[in-house]
């Protein structure tokens, strides 16, 4: 059986930087995956999750990127495209970490398939954590994009829950994979190590 990654990158404290972390989290929470599928809160991470990213047989990359485009647009791309365009389009440094990261997989022989789902943030700037307006609206648009992705992967998502974005601040750093009481995927947070194998 494959295994999938949905991996979520970001900084929560800089507002939309932070919008793949909140999607991570709200994907775990809402839904249950059949066949199983990990859901990973990478944070800032990016050489940290080279081991990682390397047991998986496709990888959803979801981030905020600068496509010069409306705040709250929504992109698909490919790891081969992110090369290509240099990765000019990145909302922080990590994003060039995480592509420094793939290529050395692809070096190695180790790459999975590795695909991006990305929206132009509004505001990366604040320094507080929580979504503006502006793409709080839009991720339930992002959330479909990932949904029919992982459909045509051959995963099938079932809600379970009803989940807010507004969450407050300690709600989203409190999440931890043992207080979501699912067995079919995890969330594993950007300080914690990781449960390879679980």
């Amino acid at each position: 059986m494959e295994k999938i990654l949905i991996l979520g990158l970001g900084n929560i404290l800089f507002s939309d930087e932070g919008l793949g972390v909140h999607m991570a989290h709200y994907l775990q929470e809402k839904y249950r995956f059949e066949p199983a599928v990990d859901v990973l809160d990478g944070g800032t991470l990016a050489y940290q999750l080279m081991d990682h990213i390397a047991l998986y047989d496709h990888v959803l990359i979801v981030d905020a990127a600068l496509m010069s485009q409306t705040p709250g647009s929504i992109f698909a791309f490919r790891y081969e495209d992110a090369v290509k365009w240099g990765w000019h389009i990145t909302a922080g440094a990590h994003e060039i970490e995480i592509v420094g990261v793939l290529t050395s997989l692809k070096l190695l022989g180790e790459l999975p398939d590795v695909q991006f789902i990305a929206m132009e943030p509004y505001d990366i700037v604040s320094t507080h954590i929580g979504l503006s307006p502006v793409v709080r609206d839009r991720m339930t648009a992002l959330e479909q994009v990932i949904i029919e992705k992982l459909g045509s992967w051959g995963i099938q998502c079932t809600p379970v829950r009803e989940v807010s974005f507004d969450r407050s601040d300690n709600d989203l750093l409190d999440i931890a994979p043992d207080k979501t009481g699912k067995e079919n995927s995890h969330v594993f947070g950007a300080s914690a190590q990781s449960r390879q194998g679980s």
